[in-house]
């Protein structure tokens, strides 16, 4: 029998004048931790979009998006009898530059031009998510 869980990797989103910006975390101990989305685990009775804000409240302290972007990406890993399902979705910050309240887990925040989050990401999932991402949010102007 397979045992699943599902996590979200939330691509928190901001416009930085013509530009947008997208916010990477790193976790605590630096030393073996790399640049990410927010990500965090679903829990049975949540949706994608209910997860990730929850996540985004419980780890930088923002609550209310203004935006919610499906981004219609899942990814499977399967190791013997566990596969984790990991869904990928925008949260758009919106234009406030109000402080984030990291949790103690987080060993930096930062908010980064597109360029610099993509060559940041260490996963190539993440990449291809923060891409999607990117250019839905230009096509839509």
């Amino acid at each position: 029998m397979l045992d699943q869980f599902h996590r979200v990797r939330v691509f928190v989103f901001r416009r930085a004048g013509a530009a947008f910006e997208y916010l990477v975390v790193r976790h605590a101990p630096v030393i073996e931790s790399f640049w990410t989305p927010v990500t965090g685990l679903m829990r049975p009775e949540e949706s994608i979009f209910q997860a990730a804000v929850r996540n985004v409240g419980e780890l930088i302290g923002l609550n209310a998006p203004r935006q919610m972007v499906d981004l219609e990406l899942a990814t499977h890993i399967q190791v013997g009898h566990l596969e984790e399902v990991d869904w990928s979705v925008g949260y758009h910050a919106g234009e406030t530059r109000s402080d984030l309240r990291p949790a103690s887990d987080l060993a930096d925040v930062r908010w980064l031009d597109f360029d610099n989050s993509y060559r940041n990401l260490d996963l190539e999932e993440d990449r291809r998510s923060i891409m999607r991402l990117h250019f839905t949010l230009r096509s839509a102007g």
